[in-house]
């Protein structure tokens, strides 16, 4: 007799839906099986959708980046301590160290520290599947940016202990560091959109100014 040919029947919308968003849930998850057995306890319970209290880094993050970006010469310049004068004759330098440390590059205390990591654990609380598509492509670019105003930042503290560079070169490079991290402000605040994070309070920013400056002074 011949063999019946069974086929399965046709998902529904919301089905599918559900499988497209486990799909890309279970993404980073199998990227991260390989060393899963590796993790401790903790950093394993750690996994999985983000608290509130863990969204409120992007926050926090974001207000520091608006922060940084208002006081831009102030935070990039660095002179003699207690000097008062002109610039040039207090030692002042520009020092873009500072845009890694807001940028969460420098400590783990950062608010924006490993802020992908966090985003991807966040996308299941993306409202629809059409927010998910913009949701994912701001990670992306979220990434991108970051890396590039680090790269920039640091390439400028060199600007001057490289072959044919100067000041000029230092300002140069301290300037495209900026742009990059205008960019990358305003892809963190869609992101915080998409998940319906508000703003941090006056309170929450100055805890996270106050932190940075603790850390730069380590």
């Amino acid at each position: 007799p011949l063999l019946e040919r069974r086929v399965a029947p046709p998902l529904s919308l919301g089905a599918a839906a559900f499988g497209r968003r486990h799909l890309l849930s279970a993404v980073p998850a199998a990227a991260a099986a390989l060393s899963l057995s590796q993790l401790s306890a903790p950093a394993t319970a750690a996994a999985g959708v983000p608290t509130q209290q863990e969204l409120g880094r992007l926050a926090q993050g974001y207000s520091r980046l608006q922060y940084l970006l208002q006081n831009w010469e102030k935070l990039t310049t660095v002179c003699i301590k207690g000097c008062v004068g002109a610039p040039e004759q207090c030692g002042c330098i520009r020092d873009p160290v500072i845009v890694q440390s807001y940028m969460g590059f420098k400590s783990m205390e950062d608010p924006l520290f490993k802020a992908d990591q966090l985003m991807i654990r966040a996308q299941q609380l993306v409202a629809s599947d059409k927010d998910l598509d913009a949701y994912t492509d701001a990670v992306d670019r979220w990434t991108r940016k970051c890396d590039a105003a680090n790269v920039m930042a640091y390439t400028s503290s060199w600007g001057e202990a490289n072959p044919g560079g100067g000041k000029s070169e230092v300002e140069r490079y301290l300037a495209k560091s900026r742009k990059e991290v205008v960019e990358s402000a305003e892809i963190l605040k869609t992101i915080m959109d998409l998940l319906d994070i508000p703003e941090a309070s006056a309170d929450s920013f100055a805890s996270g100014v106050k932190r940075v400056e603790a850390n730069q002074r380590r």
